[in-house]
């Protein structure tokens, strides 16, 4: 080998663990963050991951197919990106970490791909480097790599990139078996996401550039491998293929187009600052109308330009087929959003690709300076973005703040909110919701967590008219109800009935439950605990054993004779701990009325658990006795408004009295604060809801 060669390949070595540096360098900090949206639906309570099956099962279910709820009502089938997820699940478990170490690796090892397939082209010196040193470092690509499902992109550009160096091989040698290589990393590549075959038309125009004729039989195979594909989806997930629906007036489908275009196009050529999505009611504002005209303008131009320069017409054809074959999904059913510019990996592939190439036309001092300057852009749009998935309050806020009206991003901020019990937060934002146009399937989940905050405040009669509210859309001409939503309502019912007392009716709730949906773990789950907290035994142990026959992994643990033994040697405190932990009110009520004389914070519980009972009238004289027993007592008074603000999650309540308090002391600079931010922030900003 010359010097010259060994230098050449020293260069590359340098520049290839360069790039790994810098790339773990910026990531490594975001492995541990939360799951987000989707991520969260796709691992939480899936089947694939709980019972660990065999990896065939890959390929015999869509891609939500083992997730609560949206059995035969998705579109994907990925079966080899659900198998990466399985394999690593098999060697340790889902861990956040290690999905974005591997998300990553893949975008790692797609790099040194396309590095080497740049240095194919005949393009002036260091095109390669600057060309995969600007898309490994651009900020679109973020998403994909942070956001785990993001996943299926980076496996698009993998198999894309070795489709394409086999079939530069292939034109460059003739050899058969390159074909075959760049056929098989195709297949790969649409087993990984459907809109792989987008690179069909792509693969045209390279090997017209390259030689001027077309291998038939190479895109004959392809082809028949994508109608295999489409015939395998539908036989398995069971479900058509998407519905698109046009607006009957042309000029409105024109200007969504061009709107859906535009949004795109800014997200390719301004990667620094994007929205994670555009819901559907901004995609004709006048911003993204003006970047799609900007768009096809340009694309025009450059176009033009293959007369004198044809190599350009393939990172043009990159744009133009994901883009193009991308933007008519704003017309289609996907709910909630169909235009996400994570989408756009392979189009800014294509834009850096002719950035990178005018780059290199430049004198080098110049384009040193430019290629730094867009570094130094790139590197801190990714630290400071990527904070926006750090946990899912901030990437909901961020989606708020771009799109303050849309219904379903409020609905997955307040949602947010209530997992983490932060109920106030949530029923603001639920409540910014009723004055918007909801889409039905929007109304129905807000109506769910409008019955958790319900649930939380002890006001029944509101979580049943939220719950029978869901049950009037089912009565539309067709309209269907999900199974998940169905399984939902019941559950909440029987949760209120648990509540009140009435175990028989919210056992027949869960055991219907049971019987229609079967792999929805959480309707066994809330049996059992009904079964515990009411100190049915037998009952508990035999769900117990046949919850171990469904769901082995999950169950594994519970051992109904155990907590039998345990809970028959537990002190009064830990018994009534035990009542309220299985929503037994009635039971912990018994138990703290037997330690008397009752000290303060026992008689509050005490006025909790009437409440909690469906008892208000009883928890509002106790409330009343404590401070006829304390007349006057501002602290008591702050004690009683916390316990409704704190406990109840009732504000008006709270309020009565903090306000009382400040009569009897003035000098509550941080109670009027209070005061004044729950009832100028808080309920003043509310609608009422049920008149």
């Amino acid at each position: 080998m010359t010097t010259e060669g060994n230098f050449m390949k020293k260069r590359e070595l340098i520049f290839i663990v360069i790039l790994a540096g810098i790339l773990f360098t910026l990531y490594w900090r975001t492995f541990n963050y939360e799951l987000i949206w989707d991520d969260k639906t796709y691992f939480r309570q899936n089947m694939l991951f709980t019972e660990n099956p065999p990896l065939s099962s890959a390929f015999k279910i869509s891609y939500f197919g083992r997730q609560i709820g949206m059995e035969k009502i998705d579109f994907y089938y990925r079966p080899l990106l659900t198998a990466s997820f399985m394999i690593e699940n098999k060697l340790g478990g889902i861990k956040t970490a290690r999905l974005r170490l591997i998300n990553l690796l893949i975008y790692f090892l797609s790099l040194i791909f396309l590095y080497i397939f740049f240095k194919k082209q005949k393009e002036n010196a260091f095109f390669p480097e600057i060309a995969t040193l600007l898309f490994a470092l651009y900020p679109l690509n973020m998403d994909n790599i942070i956001w785990i499902v993001g996943r299926s992109d980076l496996l698009v550009l993998l198999w894309g990139s070795l489709a394409f160096l086999f079939l530069e091989f292939f034109i460059k040698k003739g050899k058969p078996i390159y074909g075959v290589g760049s056929s098989f990393f195709y297949l790969l590549g649409i087993l990984s996401k459907e809109s792989f075959f987008f690179f069909l038309p792509i693969f045209l125009v390279y090997e017209i550039i390259k030689r001027k004729k077309i291998a038939f039989p190479f895109y004959l195979v392809n082809i028949l491998i994508t109608i295999s594909f489409f015939i395998l989806k539908n036989a398995v997930i069971g479900t058509k293929n998407l519905r698109f629906i046009l607006p009957s007036n042309l000029t409105e489908i024109i200007l969504t187009i061009i709107g859906a275009a535009g949004f795109y196009f800014r997200a390719i050529i301004f990667p620094f600052s994007h929205n994670f999505f555009l819901p559907p009611d901004d995609v004709r504002k006048f911003i993204y109308l003006l970047f799609g005209i900007l768009f096809i303008s340009l694309f025009l131009f450059i176009g033009a330009k293959y007369k004198k320069d044809k190599e350009i017409l393939l990172p043009l054809s990159f744009i133009a087929a994901f883009l193009g074959g991308l933007t008519p999904l704003v017309f289609s059913t996907l709910y909630p959003f169909a235009v996400y510019p994570r989408y756009m990996m392979i189009p800014g592939l294509g834009f850096i690709w002719i950035l990178s190439k005018y780059l290199c036309q430049i004198k080098e001092k110049i384009r040193s300076y430019l290629v730094l300057i867009l570094i130094l852009l790139f590197i801190p749009s990714i630290i400071i973005n990527s904070n926006s998935y750090k946990t899912e309050v901030n990437f909901w806020q961020k989606a708020y703040r771009s799109s303050p009206q849309n219904a379903y991003i409020l609905f997955q901020l307040a949602g947010t909110f209530q997992e983490k019990r932060d109920y106030l937060s949530s029923e603001f934002y639920l409540n910014k919701t009723l004055s918007l146009n909801l889409k039905r399937e929007t109304a129905i989940l807000i109506s769910l967590l409008y019955a958790n905050i319900e649930i939380a405040k002890a006001d029944y009669a509101k979580v049943f008219k939220w719950l029978n509210a869901i049950e009037e859309f089912e009565k539309l001409p067709n309209v269907q109800l999900a199974p998940y939503i169905k399984s939902q309502v019941n559950q909440k019912k029987a949760q209120v009935y648990i509540c009140l007392g009435n175990k028989d009716e919210a056992e027949k709730l869960l055991r219907e439950n049971m019987n229609k949906y079967k792999n929805f773990r959480d309707s066994y789950l809330e049996l059992y605990n009904l079964y515990l907290g009411s100190e049915m035994w037998d009952k508990a142990k035999e769900l117990e054993a046949h919850m171990k026959n469904i769901f082995p992994s999950v169950f594994r643990e519970r051992n109904a004779d155990q907590r039998k033994a345990e809970f028959s040697s537990l002190s009064v405190d830990k018994k009534i701990s035990f009542y309220i932990r299985y929503r037994n009110y009635s039971k912990a009520s018994i138990l703290v009325k037997s330690m008397i004389p009752l000290d303060l914070s026992y008689e509050i519980l005490l006025a909790r658990l009437s409440y909690l009972e469906g008892k208000e009238e009883q928890g509002q004289k106790i409330v009343n006795d404590i401070l006829i027993e304390n007349p006057d007592k501002f602290e008591m008074l702050n004690t009683i408004g916390y316990f409704y603000l704190n406990d109840l999650f009732r504000v008006k309540e709270a309020l009565i009295y903090f306000k009382k308090s400040l009569n009897v002391n003035s000098n509550q600079p941080g109670l009027s604060l209070l005061i004044n931010r729950l009832t100028n922030d808080y309920l003043s900003q509310l609608k009422e809801t049920w008149k």
